[in-house]
């Protein structure tokens, strides 16, 4: 029994008849699957993303793309990041640039007609230190909120506005310059005394073959809000800002062009009151009341301004003033003077080299003398038996002492400059 019972305990060989192959199964499918299984983890993770982060696809028109670039340009609102530009492509009729953008859903409540988009940095200019980082980073989209209905189109602009949408309907009226208007354009500023009150709507060129004339009207929008008008007898806002100019006209009003800064600036359109200007009046011209312009109310002026200037003679000084530089510098009486001053003072300073010893030896003979002049009084005084003034001596011993006095002190005088020796004291 107990060898039977061994015999179940150890292990039966298999025969092989009995062996078969068995093949082990793996969820990993193989490498060959590795490439468009983490292709399909993307996609998940950038629907994830989409869903998690939202984003409302907006199209903004702009006349030129001024270095604006998908992926890096951005859209800011109060120097925060709203949104992003995806793609830059030219518009169907080729006279603009058509930007899809995407803009966040926590800006996405600003999406009105009401709103704007404007560049900065798209035109860096000397005039706005600020802009010229642009330069190396690109524009940045400003979106500048306002009110209205909701909609997903819009139209850039290459710049802030100078004047906001709030401030109601614009009156046209209608400038006429003599001289070159040089690149102003739509949107440039119009300002009274430094104010804006207006900007420009379109500039125009003219030829007139009757008389020869060239000329270049600039219509402008003024906006009768700005101009703060008091005590009108109109009630209509346009009325009474055209009643306004008229008078202001009559006044000396007059409309010129220049540049802010001068010279480098960006262009725009001033009102200023001329003194003794010509008498004039708002007439109507081309359908629109014109404002009279100062004479020379180009960039003409500020041209024949610096013509002005004597230039020619300026630098015939400058030449003249080179030429008696370099005459006196070689003259033979500048050498001379120069030779004799240097002699000077290598006298003085072979005079003080000799006289230095000598006059150390002198302070310590005023020193002593001073001195024994102290112990002559003091033995005066212990020989009589008392006070000077007790024998009369008073007046006597006053002056020893005083000479005493005296003499230390010119001795202190000398030790401290003794140039006075040669110069005399204080330079007498």
């Amino acid at each position: 029994m107990s060898d039977e019972r061994e015999e179940e305990k150890m292990p039966r060989r298999r025969t092989s008849s009995e062996v078969k192959a068995a093949t082990k199964h793996s969820w990993w499918p193989g490498w060959i699957w590795a490439v468009p299984l983490a292709a399909f983890g993307i996609g998940v993770w950038l629907l994830v993303r989409f869903l998690t982060q939202g984003g409302t696809d907006i199209t903004i028109t702009f006349e030129d793309a001024y270095g604006i670039s998908a992926g890096d340009t951005v859209i800011k609102y109060r120097g925060t990041k709203v949104g992003s530009i995806e793609s830059v492509d030219l518009s169907q009729d080729g006279k603009g640039v058509k930007v899809e953008a995407t803009i966040k859903d926590s800006a996405k409540q600003f999406l009105t007609t009401g709103t704007l988009f404007y560049l900065r940095g798209a035109q860096p200019s000397l005039s706005n230190l600020s802009s010229l980082g642009s330069v190396l980073s690109g524009p940045t989209v400003v979106m500048e909120p306002g009110p209205g209905k909701k909609t997903k189109h819009f139209q850039g602009l290459e710049k802030k506005p100078e004047i906001p949408r709030q401030h109601g309907p614009p009156v046209l009226f209608r400038v006429h310059f003599d001289g070159a208007v040089g690149d102003l354009k739509e949107g440039d500023a119009v300002k009274l005394r430094g104010f804006a009150v207006g900007e420009v709507k379109e500039t125009g060129f003219h030829y007139d073959a009757e008389t020869g004339k060239i000329r270049t009207p600039v219509t402008v929008a003024l906006y009768p809000t700005l101009f703060q008008i008091e005590h009108a007898a109109a009630k209509d806002p346009a009325a009474a800002l055209q009643a306004a100019l008229k008078h202001l006209v009559e006044e000396g009003l007059r409309a010129s062009l220049d540049r802010e800064p001068p010279l480098i600036g960006s262009y725009r359109v001033s009102f200023e009151m001329v003194p003794g200007a010509p008498q004039a009046e708002l007439k109507i011209a081309d359908n629109l009341p014109e404002i009279p312009t100062a004479p020379g109310g180009g960039l003409q002026s500020l041209v024949s301004s610096v013509n002005k200037i004597p230039l020619d003679q300026i630098s015939q000084n400058v030449l003249d003033l080179t030429k008696h530089l370099d005459q006196l510098a070689s003259s033979p009486k500048l050498k001379e003077s120069f030779a004799e001053l240097d002699a000077s003072l290598q006298e003085i300073h072979r005079t003080v080299e000799t006289i230095g010893p000598k006059v150390d030896q002198l302070v310590r003979t005023l020193r002593n003398t001073a001195h024994q002049l102290d112990q002559a009084s003091a033995a005066t005084a212990k020989t009589i038996g008392g006070p000077a003034s007790q024998n009369g001596l008073n007046d006597t011993m006053r002056e020893v002492k005083d000479a005493a006095r005296s003499i230390r002190s010119l001795a202190d005088y000398l030790e401290r400059h003794p140039e006075s020796l040669i110069s005399g004291k204080h330079g007498e």
